[in-house]
């Protein structure tokens, strides 16, 4: 929900914002200097993700991304009305709800904006389990979109960065329970416990290095 949330807030913010004709162009430039930074770390996640890498954390991408276009949002409201390229830029971000809202109720466009809005809104249901100080199983699902987790695994590199590699095996099944413990220093067993009967046990080992 943290997406959701945080581009939720900052839209009613930028609203209130333009409403009121709010003046601050000391908070205005402040903003800018962390839309700014943001956007750096915001290219450097999506390059990561490109590449099976990412900052270390379940959903650090996302954060830099939702506080990305939410600060990008209140700079809109804080904005003057002069048609420029920045201004163009910022309402990119001020936009988005009512494209969102336009297309849903646009036929034609209804599924797809749908699909588009669950997958940039929803954070997704994704858990971790510890494997040892370096590696851990990462089991991620997508509501009505990936009901059955996708198991990943995920390995802490350079210090602030991990690589994701997923899936690392076929259990199209909604787990009860996941276990993951070394059986020797390059290999894992998994062991998952099925939520629903009469579906089998998983027990498998998978290699930690690929």
């Amino acid at each position: 929900m943290f997406t959701i949330t945080t581009l939720t807030i900052s839209f009613l913010i930028a609203l209130s914002c333009k409403i009121k004709k709010v003046k601050a162009p000391l908070l205005e430039g402040l903003l800018w200097y962390v839309h700014l930074v943001l956007l750096f770390f915001s290219v450097i996640s999506v390059l990561l993700l490109v590449n099976d890498y990412g900052f270390k954390g379940i959903r650090t991408e996302r954060v830099f991304l939702s506080l990305y276009a939410g600060t990008g949002m209140i700079l809109y409201g804080l904005s003057k009305g002069v048609v420029n390229a920045r201004q163009f830029y910022l309402l990119c971000f001020f936009s988005t709800p009512f494209i969102l809202l336009f297309g849903i109720v646009f036929p034609p466009l209804k599924m797809l904006t749908v699909v588009i809005g669950i997958t940039l809104l929803a954070d997704g249901n994704q858990h971790r389990y510890r494997i040892d100080d370096d590696f851990s199983l990462q089991t991620s699902s997508l509501g009505i979109f990936s009901p059955h987790p996708e198991y990943a695994l995920v390995e802490d590199k350079y210090w602030f960065f991990e690589k994701v590699t997923g899936p690392v095996i076929d259990y199209p099944v909604i787990p009860k329970t996941v276990s993951a413990a070394k059986t020797a220093t390059d290999s894992v067993h998994i062991s998952i416990s099925p939520g629903n009967a009469p579906v089998e046990k998983m027990d498998t080992t998978i290699a930690l290095r690929r």
